[in-house]
């Protein structure tokens, strides 16, 4: 079971393996003597193994710098499947030291090394291990402090390009200084991933519908929205806080399905004294004449009568030749008559 960590403690890394301090659906966590401290080891389980499969939508968005690991991942070769399973255990790591340098409360990330992440031991104020939320003794005095601490990590998390994806009770400890967002191997890319929003409208739900079952009067059931909002408009700030209520997009912000701008032929609408955004008329005045310009406007006018006169044919006439070939030319018979009486025949046709 210590096989994972055998390399570690070959190179030097740790020096030894205290205990097991608890297993999860994706990883077993350690504890471990590393530089004379107690660190954390997170062992992550093989893909076949751990019960967190379905993890397809999650790596939407993400890629490696080799282009040619890229193309083997996207193409599922045996070589690209182990490169695929390498980016997933790494991508905690990355994220724990992104989230941490930007002051997200997270576990402090020491190294990664083979394959495992050494990082700090989350203790509660006893100094012991910190438990998780949903095995906390809590009181309904304490849900609302800590759904709005939680929303706050949320959105600082969110302010660095990054959703938790599976945050839930069971993926927070409650830590002597406040809750501590754990377990970030399935992070999500909020600008490269198609289901960003729906991960982090789950997210944030899934915090609030724990901490309200303790304090029924909890509100901030618009708090996901009113946050993505913002992040979509680009005013997200790491100390942003949600009034609660999302207003009520403008009709020329939510067009309906299927809308199609129209264009105005003649020039751009200009706005006039019967209110603002109505389309000005495209002909202000009426020409001169006796024709009453038609009340339904310019597109629903009659068009001019067009007087059609018959003139007789200029110059030779064509006619199909009975029994010749198509497209011959017969003379007209003053032609014929002229032709005759230079040959001194008769005038007659």
């Amino acid at each position: 079971m210590l096989d994972p960590l055998a390399p570690l403690l070959a190179d030097g890394v740790i020096d030894e393996v205290v205990s097991r301090l608890k297993g999860g659906k994706e990883a077993d966590v350690w504890l471990v003597r590393s530089g004379g401290q107690t660190v954390a080891a997170k062992v992550y389980k093989a893909r076949q193994t751990r019960s967190f499969k379905n993890d397809a939508a999650y790596k939407e968005g993400r890629k490696v710098r080799n282009t040619r690991t890229q193309r083997a991942m996207d193409r599922g070769s045996r070589f690209g499947q182990a490169a695929a399973e390498d980016a997933w255990k790494s991508k905690e790591s990355d994220a724990l030291f992104r989230l941490h340098a930007a002051g997200i409360r997270v576990p402090r990330p020491v190294l990664f090394h083979e394959g495992v992440l050494l990082m700090e031991v989350v203790v509660d104020a006893h100094g012991r291990p910190a438990p998780r939320l949903v095995d906390a003794p809590l009181v309904r005095e304490q849900a609302a402090g800590i759904y709005a601490d939680l929303r706050k990590q949320a959105v600082g998390m969110l302010v660095c390009g990054l959703i938790h994806g599976d945050l839930s009770p069971y993926n927070v400890l409650v830590g002597s200084h406040g809750p501590v967002v754990i377990d970030l191997p399935q992070v999500v890319d909020a600008a490269h991933n198609s289901q960003a929003e729906t991960f982090f409208l789950r997210d944030l739900e899934n915090i609030r519908r724990f901490c309200a079952a303790l304090d029924p009067a909890l509100g901030g059931g618009g708090d996901g929205r009113e946050i993505w909002r913002a992040y979509v408009r680009r005013e997200l700030t790491a100390d942003f806080v949600p009034t609660g209520r999302v207003p009520e997009p403008q009709k020329a912000e939510r067009p309906s399905p299927g809308h199609r701008p129209q264009v105005q032929r003649g020039g751009p609408s200009r706005p006039h004294a019967g209110g603002q955004g109505q389309r000005a008329p495209q002909r202000p005045e009426s020409p001169p004449g006796p024709r009453r310009p038609d009340p339904r406007g310019p597109r629903h006018a009659r068009a001019p009568e067009v007087i059609r006169v018959d003139r007789l044919p200029q110059g030779p006439v064509v006619r199909p030749p009975a029994g010749g070939t198509a497209g011959a030319t017969v003379a007209p018979a003053n032609r014929r008559r002229r032709r005759r009486r230079r040959r001194g025949g008769a005038g007659t046709p």
